[in-house]
């Protein structure tokens, strides 16, 4: 599974802490980034990593002190994959109406059966 990466704004907490307490560094001595996983085994887990991955230490620590319960992975990962399917239609709905309009500018005339056509894909794709 592909794991995708969620940047995430470490805050430095309180003005009165010295400059980089409570962050880690990496082993190239930057300051580490929270980034969010998002794979089957650890859906919406944080974890630090070098901010120059791939190219950096390939520093890993986790961020979250616990794992989630059974069933809140299983509600993460349903979430994510509606997310997924809905951004599929979303696409799939753009380059329809793309399509739909590059034909609307092109057509001269109005021609029946083509818009018959049209509507058939759109109903066997959508409905």
């Amino acid at each position: 599974m592909k794991m995708e990466k969620v940047k995430m704004e470490v805050a430095s907490g309180s003005s009165t802490r010295r400059r980089n307490s409570g962050r880690r560094l990496c082993i190239c001595g930057f300051p580490a980034s929270v980034t969010q996983g998002w794979t089957d085994r650890n859906p919406g887990r944080r974890f630090y990593d070098c901010p120059r991955f791939p190219n950096g230490c390939n520093y890993f620590s986790c961020f979250d002190e616990e794992d989630g319960t059974a069933w809140q992975k299983q509600a993460l990962l349903d979430g994510r994959d509606e997310i997924r399917e809905k951004t599929r239609v979303i696409e799939q709905l753009t380059q329809t109406i793309s399509e739909m309009k590059s034909n609307f500018e092109n057509k001269e005339t109005v021609d029946d059966e083509n818009d018959d056509e049209i509507v058939r894909k759109f109903e066997e794709l959508y409905l």
